[in-house]
């Protein structure tokens, strides 16, 4: 039996004999609309194994963020090409955002990082290869928001739901604040760094920048009550650096711009400066 993954978003899916049919990705449901399933834009439409993958040439980006954070990613990108991180703590290191793919080199850095205890991921389009990493790793739990089930591609025993707020190792949390999906997560350091996916996007023609966007390939943001809403939930924790999945990073300040950045947005979505335009 194989493990398939889809070459549009990298999301493995159910081991079988035979790959699945061309539209068979969980996020190809032609009955779904494009706004359940955040609009992944045109998918893939060849499915390639984890072996496959290996076999390929490339190599791995890697970023030291000190206090304790990794990053790291597969050069040429494949599918959606995250970042994926990598909390050092004493009980242990969660795998947040998990590559698509999984060889010897990469579980060799993650290794020599100290391993992993425990993989979430800030929303289903970051699912990837959740469950092979979970195997590798002494099938360690995989934690999925309730409101995303119905998109986990690959059932298993280690994945544990949650929802609103969960701490899977001690002073390292997950909080819901939906958005980008319903159930949009972004995870919270004890020193105060946010792991945030795309529930926060950065700018990278302004990296002291961040904006709040619905649907990345068409470039739709969200509303000014959502935007407000994610910025209230977070307010509740103190945090001073932010990194996305894209790599985009704040290393401090990060409170302030979130906040300075949510209120242009608000105002601007709202119309204030419709005089302008």
């Amino acid at each position: 039996m194989t493990t398939w993954i889809c070459d549009g978003c990298g999301l493995e899916h159910p081991e079988s004999a035979e790959p699945p049919p061309r539209d068979g990705c969980v996020f190809d449901r032609g009955e779904v609309s494009i706004e359940e399933r955040g609009d992944l834009g045109p998918h893939g439409q060849r499915w390639v194994t984890h072996e496959e993958l290996a076999a390929q040439p490339h190599e791995i980006a890697y970023r030291d963020h000190g206090r304790g954070l990794h990053s790291f990613r597969r050069t040429p990108r494949f599918a959606i090409g995250q970042w994926s991180f990598l909390a050092r703590t004493p009980h242990g290191n969660l795998l947040w955002d998990p590559p698509a793919y999984l060889d010897e080199e990469i579980a060799g850095l993650v290794r020599e990082l100290g391993g992993v205890a425990v993989i979430a991921t800030s929303h289903p389009h970051m699912f990837a290869a959740q469950v092979t990493w979970s195997h590798e790793f002494g099938r360690v739990p995989v934690l999925v928001n309730a409101d995303d089930a119905e998109w986990v591609p690959r059932p298993d025993p280690v994945i544990e739901y949650w929802k609103e707020h969960a701490e899977p190792l001690p002073g390292l949390e997950l909080i819901q604040v939906g958005g980008h999906m319903k159930g949009s997560s972004i995870a919270h350091t004890s020193d105060g760094t946010l792991l945030v996916g795309d529930s926060i996007s950065g700018v990278p023609a302004h990296p002291a920048w961040v904006s709040f966007t619905r649907n990345f390939p068409k470039l739709v943001p969200l509303s000014p009550a959502v935007v407000r809403r994610i910025v209230d939930r977070l307010d509740g924790w103190e945090y001073d650096r932010l990194y996305t999945l894209g790599g985009d990073g704040i290393d401090r300040d990060a409170k302030e711009i979130v906040h300075r950045a949510a209120e242009r947005h608000i105002r601007w979505a709202s119309g204030e400066f419709d005089h302008l335009t």
